[in-house]
């Protein structure tokens, strides 16, 4: 009889453990989505103003080159206001200068980390991307380098800004909730791939100076139980990038007719997959723009 009180009390015991573990569990997760969607709509804010603003300013002149000035208005010239600079010269006044310098490019929270923002249109994946001086701390830590069971998306420390490498690794979890980078496993699943690579297959990647556009065309999955597998961040000779095409291209579930050469650039993406205890899902697309 005591044995059998004490055997229930166990299970007693290990339930309530199970059930404030879920629920701490679901608290992790929602509060991560919170700070991502903050993220994601101050994202979003400052791309709309300043696509306004580059609405605005191309805009074409309106005015009537016929029309007459209002007499009670100064005329004004086509010559240059000018100041005195502090040594004395006579400098053009800055307000009337052309501005030379690219359109800004959002700049979320301000945080140093971010260098750009991923998005997959048709997927869930629509995340700043961080960097830092290895590929571990943003395992474990969001975008603004709190501890995150989520993590962050982030690049592979060993890589340059975009247009300096030829290869961009890319790497974010896969979350039982679907967040993050787990919509790439359906790119290697039976039920979905054909349909994800037909219809889901741009990615974007918006580097906080251009948006840069990516085509899919190669997903598979690595088992590292298995083989050893190596993704570099730079080909100095021609014909290791073009082994590596090669190999991804004879890798990939589904063969498509993009053609990929030695003068393009490539973004890898990687997550892991619930399927095995320690393989990837990794999926390559091509810059074509």
């Amino acid at each position: 009889m005591k044995k059998t009180i004490i055997v229930k009390f166990g299970f007693l015991i290990m339930f309530v453990v199970f059930v404030a573990l879920a629920i701490n569990q679901f608290y992790q997760y929602k509060k991560s989505d919170i700070i991502y969607e903050q993220a994601r709509e101050r994202y979003n804010l400052e791309r709309a103003m300043i696509i306004a603003n580059e609405n605005l300013v191309n805009q074409p002149d309106n005015h009537n080159s016929d029309s007459k000035p209002d007499p009670q208005l100064p005329i004004e010239t086509s010559v240059p206001e000018e100041t005195q600079a502090p040594d004395g010269t006579t400098v053009e006044n800055p307000e009337n200068n052309n501005d030379t310098n690219p359109t800004p490019r959002p700049n979320i929270a301000g945080a140093g980390d971010v260098i750009g923002w991923i998005t997959i249109p048709g997927t869930a994946i629509d995340y700043p991307v961080t960097q830092t001086t290895d590929n571990d701390f943003y395992l474990t830590h969001n975008y603004l380098g709190n501890r995150d069971v989520k993590g962050s998306i982030y690049m592979d420390f060993r890589n340059e800004e975009i247009g300096k490498n030829r290869n961009y690794n890319i790497y974010g979890h896969k979350m039982i909730d679907g967040t993050m980078f787990s919509d790439l496993t359906l790119y290697v699943q039976d039920g979905s791939y054909k349909r994800y690579f037909e219809n889901y297959n741009i990615v974007k990647y918006d580097n906080m100076e251009i948006e840069t556009e990516w085509k899919i065309f190669s997903a598979y999955v690595v088992n590292l139980d298995k083989e050893d597998y190596y993704l570099y961040t730079r080909y100095s000779a021609d014909e290791n990038f073009q082994a590596f095409i090669d190999e991804i291209n004879r890798r990939s579930i589904v063969k498509t007719d993009i053609g990929v050469g030695l003068d393009d650039e490539i973004i890898t993406l990687v997550t892991c997959n619930f399927w095995y205890d320690n393989a990837r899902v990794i999926i390559h697309a091509v810059r074509i723009n």
